[in-house]
């Protein structure tokens, strides 16, 4: 079966200084400004990305930079916490992220990520030579060293892991029955340990979002419901 088209964002230098993305004569992507290049990369191609189980509603949201309002309250709200407003009800506080973002990275029967091997191949698909030269072009304009697909599969990976455990690190000041390890390895859940390389962050469609668990057949169990589907009234029901 042949592949879909699908054309990759690139990281360009904005005239703020910081990282956005774009697809050539398309011009900047709405949304995708970071002060990182993985970020910037990862929101332009998230898509392609959450397809293959690389990144989360977590890593978005780690790639917009609004991990950091986990170490002030009144980004959360007065009184509201991560619970109550969850990832999407801070992105749409701090105005960093439509809410659009994190409903687009609801999985349809996720896939196991495989190994960073199998994850090149299958980006090497989308990431041509051409690709990969304009993006290492772009990248020497702002500074960086040349990247290669096995680099950027390690950033991506970096950045949701270290999303994911920033994120889990504030639901267990939160909540009673949550508790993450001293190593940030592993987590507690009543009682129950999963190991974080192999949890989500997911919103869905109706709203809710929850961790899940993801087995090695792609299925996804919950670990955790972070924030209920809002009512007809707009609050969590």
């Amino acid at each position: 079966m042949p592949l879909p088209f699908l054309a990759i964002a690139i990281p360009v230098i904005h005239s703020s200084g910081a990282w956005i993305a774009s697809t050539g004569a398309a011009g900047y992507i709405a949304g995708t400004l970071s002060s990182t290049w993985i970020g910037a990369f990862v929101l332009g191609n998230s898509t392609l990305l959450g397809s293959l189980g690389l990144v989360s509603a977590a890593g978005i949201f780690g790639a917009t930079g609004g991990l950091a309002a986990f170490s002030s309250s009144a980004a959360l709200g007065v009184g509201s916490a991560l619970t109550a407003v969850g990832l999407g009800g801070v992105a749409s506080t701090l105005g960093i992220a439509p809410a659009a973002t994190f409903l687009g990275l609801t999985p349809v029967g996720w896939a196991a990520a495989g190994t960073a091997a199998t994850l090149v191949a299958t980006l090497g698909y989308f990431f041509t030579r051409k690709t990969m030269r304009r993006l290492n072009e772009e990248r020497e304009k702002g500074g960086l060293e040349p990247i290669t697909l096995a680099q950027i599969v390690k950033e991506v990976r970096l950045l949701e892991a270290q999303s994911l455990e920033t994120i889990l690190a504030r639901l267990d000041t939160e909540l009673n029955n949550v508790s993450l390890s001293s190593d940030h390895k592993e987590v507690s859940v009543d009682g129950q340990l999963f190991s974080l390389n192999r949890l989500k962050y997911v919103v869905n469609k109706d709203g809710s979002e929850e961790v899940v668990f993801v087995t090695r057949t792609g299925r996804k169990k919950r670990v955790l419901l972070v924030r209920a589907a809002p009512g007809p009234d707009g609050h969590p029901a």
